[in-house]
């Protein structure tokens, strides 16, 4: 449920993605600086890399304590692991234990596939546009892992391969 009012189209700050990166800068920034945030999310829920990767079998290569925050005791103290490598089905779980511990949903759209944003020097704001909304924002935060929907499009005529030094080729 989506409780973000469509009237409100100007942020502090959007932050892009809602896995772990980005749940956690909605925590920071909303909950500690006091920020008014919206986090823009591709998928229909939480989890990043863990709500697109959901193959039979696909677990963490990982033991589950580094997909724990450590920020709040609390929180650790409520969540329990149920396998030392866990699978993604358990990781999303634990994302909306998160989402729903600190009210994190309200204040995430989902469906919103950012298709640009452009610095404007003389507002000093980013013009934020997704597939069906526009945005401004003084702060942009990428929280979104790129490189999995990059690859799922290469061939091997059109892969992208890294040089040394940074530079990439075509190969």
């Amino acid at each position: 449920m989506n409780h973000i009012h469509s009237s409100t189209k100007e942020y502090d700050a959007i932050i892009v993605g809602a896995g772990f990166s980005g749940l956690y800068q909605l925590i920071c920034l909303r909950d500690q600086l006091g920020l008014n945030c919206l986090v823009l999310e591709t998928g229909d829920d939480v989890g990043g890399t863990w709500y697109w990767n959901r193959y039979p079998g696909a677990r963490c290569d990982t033991e589950s304590h580094a997909y724990s925050y450590y920020f709040s005791d609390e929180l650790l103290k409520e969540w329990t692991w149920s396998e030392r490598y866990p699978g993604h089905e358990e990781i999303r779980k634990y994302m909306n234990f998160v989402a729903s511990k600190f009210d994190l949903k309200k204040d995430i759209l989902f469906k919103q596939k950012v298709i640009s944003a452009k610095f404007i020097e003389d507002s000093n704001n980013w013009n934020v546009k997704t597939d069906n909304n526009n945005f401004k924002c003084k702060f942009l935060i990428t929280a979104a892992v790129s490189y999995t929907h990059l690859r799922a499009h290469e061939t091997p005529e059109h892969r992208v391969v890294p040089r040394r030094g940074g530079k990439k080729k075509r190969g």
